[in-house]
């Protein structure tokens, strides 16, 4: 008997940046689609990039708050006697000229009869009387099913109106987002020594806080207000924020971090100054100097970065450039980018 070939696996997750550009080209084309993905994904923020780069009016619709008649509105009687709905303010006006993204959030977290009550308005783009305007699009996001949340299944007649896409948490997608978000340098260069904390979700753990893009946006606000802040307090604060096990080796890299000698020493001498062997002492060091980055000493910073480790070396000078676009148009930053294209 012929066995039948073996069929690869192949990944169809997108990262951030990938799922942004895709999302873009779908919304233009008026595509609906539903973006599923792990707790903590960020999927609202890329929602809201997408919204903005494509010129956009972003709505976010809680379908998990929804009951089936808020879709259609609430019945008046006109002047002729007859049974008029008075559509949902959530929804654009149906003569609206503008461009809109609507976000139908936490869509599979809402009961069947919502789900069912969603049928027409995503195929056919109307619900009873009412019709979306020409320039708004529809997509969706939602968490998995085996990912610990309230989700109802899909009913098949509402999964098949959609183009389903599945986002991954990328380390370094994050930390380029990060950099221009104002996300601690501490928090960003922790993730970049370790790449697997950023999202570490368990299904199966009893522990109430865990790893996720979200939580270390959480545990940022933390580091950047920590002055005067008790050790043991901002220990407990980073424990509720991103679990036990990242706290405890997120709070070992802190340590190292702020016991580092002053950047100062890089800044006045770049190509003398010593390079520390322990990656935790050296990655807190590019964070000092991502934070002091600017046009007079980014040159400093560039001749350091080249005798680091290639990745490291790239990932300070990028992220103190998008942190500061300003830096992209300085002669160190364009030095720096010529030598990688040879």
């Amino acid at each position: 008997m012929t066995e039948s070939p073996t069929i690869p696996s192949a990944d169809y997750t997108l990262r951030p940046s990938e799922l942004a550009a895709t999302l873009a080209l779908l919304v233009e084309a008026r595509q609906p689609c539903i973006v599923w993905r792990p707790p903590g994904a960020a999927k609202s923020q890329i929602a809201q990039q997408v919204a903005a780069n494509t010129g956009r009016r972003y709505a976010d619709v809680r379908a998990l708050l929804l009951d089936p008649v808020d879709l259609r509105g609430i019945p008046w009687r006109d002047g002729d006697d007859r049974t008029r709905w008075a559509p949902p303010a959530f929804l654009p006006p149906s003569d609206d000229t503008g461009r809109w993204l609507i976000n139908l959030e936490e869509l599979p977290s809402a009961v069947p009869m919502v789900q069912a009550a969603l049928y027409q308005l995503v195929l056919d783009r109307k619900v009873g009387e009412y019709e979306l305007p020409e320039g708004a699009s529809l997509i969706a996001c939602g968490n998995r099913e085996g990912d610990r949340g309230v989700v109802h299944r899909m009913p098949t007649p509402l999964a098949s109106r959609f183009m389903h896409l599945e986002i991954r948490v990328d380390a370094a997608d994050w930390c380029a987002w990060g950099a221009s978000a104002g996300i601690a340098p501490e928090v960003l260069f922790f993730i970049r020594l370790c790449p697997e904390r950023l999202h570490d979700f368990d299904p199966q753990s009893k522990e109430r806080a865990f790893a996720c893009p979200r939580t270390w946006e959480f545990a940022s606000r933390i580091v950047n207000r920590r002055q005067g802040l008790d050790p043991a307090v901002e220990r407990a604060l980073l424990r509720g924020a991103v679990g036990e096990s990242a706290a405890v080796q997120f709070s070992a890299f802190l340590r190292v971090w702020r016991e580092l000698p002053h950047p100062r020493t890089v800044l006045d001498d770049p190509e003398n100054a010593p390079v520390p062997d322990n990656s935790s002492a050296l990655i807190a060091l590019c964070g000092s100097l991502y934070r002091l980055a600017n046009d007079v000493n980014l040159d400093a910073i560039v001749t350091y970065a080249g005798r680091l480790r290639r990745e490291l070396g790239d990932f300070l000078v990028g992220s103190c450039a998008r942190r500061d676009r300003a830096l992209r148009h300085t002669p160190a930053y364009i030095r720096w980018a010529a030598a990688k294209t040879q």
